[in-house]
């Protein structure tokens, strides 16, 4: 899949959603991480097809977790998606 077909797909399923039911159903639609995970996957894809090495891409190809967590200023957040340096 490509990050054009992802965000298509992406504004395909929040404008039907709105369609159907109006703001509570987009908004029930992105609780449920469908349209962001698509978007997620293709960028996994394109940093394969770019040579990353497919181990160091977290969460893995095809999941959600695990989730590496990056310390920032004042607390560590997970991320969505993350190339790991290394073992």
């Amino acid at each position: 899949m490509t990050i054009q077909k992802a965000v298509r797909d992406f504004k395909i399923l929040i404008e039907g959603s709105i369609k159907k039911g109006g703001g509570k159903a987009k908004t029930a639609m992105i609780r449920t991480s469908r349209p962001i995970l698509t978007i997620h996957e293709a960028v996994k894809q394109k940093l394969v097809k770019c040579g990353i090495d497919e181990s160091k891409i977290f969460p893995p190809l095809g999941q959600r977790t695990p989730e590496l967590k990056i310390a920032e200023t004042f607390k560590k957040k997970d991320q969505d998606i993350c190339v790991r340096n290394g073992e």
